[in-house]
């Protein structure tokens, strides 16, 4: 998911065939196949990479690959290869249908683990919500806001200032990635909010598992409990950065842009000892009717 220098690419390749080796040699794979749901900026890199070394050789890893994804869409719809196309831009509906396809492609060919940047899909969920367990990472979503900007004036992706941010279309989709991830709308207008965040309490009750940022282990203590193997979350990948300086005004904006995302971090805070509680009865209601 992530462009590493060679030799850190090299060690970090090392790690996961030495995990997914040692997975097929004993002969261990998963209880149940996953479906990781990767919210950007929530320390899903790295847990992701603890989740691969969890596969074993012989069993099928699916991985959207959000550059990749970007250039194929840009060859393809614009005829150049860049990566102008992303996921919070202009062309947000046309990737997320993009990624939809991807997740039914790896659900089809019966992928153990799925995992990527992608919006909980209706369709994969009738289709093959019976058969996996979807998991996810969820992060205070102002701080979660915060660091997405901040990366995006690394990276360039966004070069106004923060007051500029919190003005814009693409400020106000990464101020809402909760509700627009897990309600599977690509863009969600002012007045759909109410309409949207139902459809995502909804979907976040469909999980079997949710974790949270600040308490890693026991993420991957829950995952053990419902999969079998303890996934190993050596770190995460988080830039050192200073402490972001905002106003009151600032602040402010920023709640009420993320005010969707808020009631449904305060939700799953609600419900993950339930979901964790069900998927250990190894039945969802859904499955037992």
């Amino acid at each position: 998911m992530r462009e590493l220098p060679p030799f850190a690419r090299f060690k970090q390749r090392s790690r996961l065939y030495a995990g997914r080796s040692l997975r097929t040699m004993a002969g261990q794979s998963l209880r149940h196949p996953c479906v990781f749901l990767h919210v950007p900026k929530c320390g899903g890199t790295s847990v992701s990479e603890a989740l691969y070394a969890t596969v074993p050789l012989h069993r099928k890893i699916g991985i959207l690959d959000s550059p990749s994804i970007r250039r194929a869409l840009a060859i393809q719809q614009a005829g150049r290869d860049d990566l102008s196309f992303h996921d919070e831009g202009p062309h947000a509906d046309e990737i997320t249908r993009f990624r939809e396809a991807l997740v039914l492609m790896h659900m089809a060919h019966q992928a153990t683990l799925i995992h990527g940047h992608f919006l909980f899909s209706e369709a994969a969920w009738r289709h093959f919500g019976g058969r996996y367990r979807y998991v996810t990472i969820l992060r205070d979503p102002v701080a979660r806001t915060v660091s997405n900007f901040r990366m995006d004036q690394r990276t360039g992706t966004f070069t106004g200032d923060f007051d500029a941010f919190l003005d814009s279309a693409e400020g106000r989709r990464k101020a809402l990635h909760k509700l627009r991830y897990f309600s599977g709308m690509a863009t969600v207008a002012p007045e759909d909010e109410a309409g949207a965040l139902a459809l995502a309490r909804r979907n976040i009750e469909r999980f079997s598992l949710i974790g949270f940022l600040d308490d890693l282990p026991g993420f991957a203590d829950g995952f053990a409990a419902l999969f079998g193997p303890r996934p190993r979350i050596a770190h995460y990948n988080k830039a050192d950065e200073a402490p972001f300086a905002m106003t009151d005004a600032q602040r402010d904006r920023l709640e009420a842009l993320c005010a969707p995302d808020i009631a449904l971090y305060h939700h799953a805070r609600q419900v993950a000892p339930g979901l964790a509680a069900r998927a250990a009865g190894a039945q969802r209601p859904e499955e037992a009717a």
